[in-house]
């Protein structure tokens, strides 16, 4: 099993790929100094063995994954030069990191850094109950959706079969 893997400085470019988070047994990733774009994909989060993580000095946008904060062992993460945004999440791990780590990502905000996430929880939650309302109303219209559309689709069945037998 891979315990490091270092793939810095490589001029590698993309996204980074959904698997790294199959290497369960991984304890040191540092992929800085590349040009991976696209989100930190939330599989980094089922990696409970890392110590250390560098995603430092690429293009890399989206928020940090609020789960991160919870992997206990990882005493070391650098997303500093990135374009990252959002509220820096929670967890001891990630809150005794110095500024540096989050240093030149103009939208992160929250500690350690001094920019303060402005509307904080509320507006977050808030946005959040929106989704769910509109996740709902959605699965409310495919159900009438579906009903309209099995009201003719048993007409034309029964109609047809009527005509054949007939």
């Amino acid at each position: 099993m891979y315990k490091t893997i270092d793939v810095s400085r490589n001029r590698f470019e993309g996204d980074i790929p959904e698997s790294i988070g199959s290497l369960k047994e991984l304890i040191v990733l540092n992929m800085s100094n590349n040009a991976f774009t696209g989100r930190i994909p939330q599989s980094l989060t089922n990696l409970t063995n890392l110590q250390s993580l560098d995603l430092s000095q690429n293009r890399l946008s989206g928020e940090i994954p609020p789960q991160l904060g919870k992997l206990t062992f990882l005493e070391r993460m650098n997303f500093s030069y990135n374009m990252l945004e959002g509220p820096i999440p929670q967890g001891t791990q990630i809150q005794s990191q110095n500024s540096s780590s989050f240093a030149e990502n103009p939208g992160l905000c929250g500690a350690p850094l001094e920019d303060t996430c402005g509307g904080g929880g509320e507006e977050e939650a808030t946005k959040q109950e929106q989704d769910e309302e509109k996740e709902e109303k959605e699965q409310v219209l495919s159900w009438i959706a579906a009903a309209i559309a099995y009201v003719p689709g048993v007409v034309c069945g029964l109609t047809i079969a009527y005509i054949l037998t007939s």
